[in-house]
């Protein structure tokens, strides 16, 4: 994920806050950011493309598979 989602994250929870808390934005701002980015890393998410990417190989193999088992079962 790139920066600018976290930024714009940070930014619209920063956003929800109290007056008095606005002092400290850029704080609350680096920290939001760096617990979102921990928190995704823990999930070890993977992005569409790669999934994507993957199921197109797994296809490739099950059609040269099912090729292979038609050959020796001839």
């Amino acid at each position: 994920m790139d920066n600018d989602k976290f930024k714009k994250w940070s930014e619209n929870f920063s956003a929800i806050l109290p007056k008095s808390a606005l002092e400290v934005k850029e704080d609350i701002q680096k920290n939001l950011r760096v617990l979102v980015k921990e928190a995704i890393q823990k999930m070890d998410l993977v992005e569409k493309s790669e999934v994507e990417a993957l199921k197109a190989e797994i296809n490739h193999l099950k059609s040269t598979l099912d090729e292979i088992k038609s050959k020796v079962e001839k």
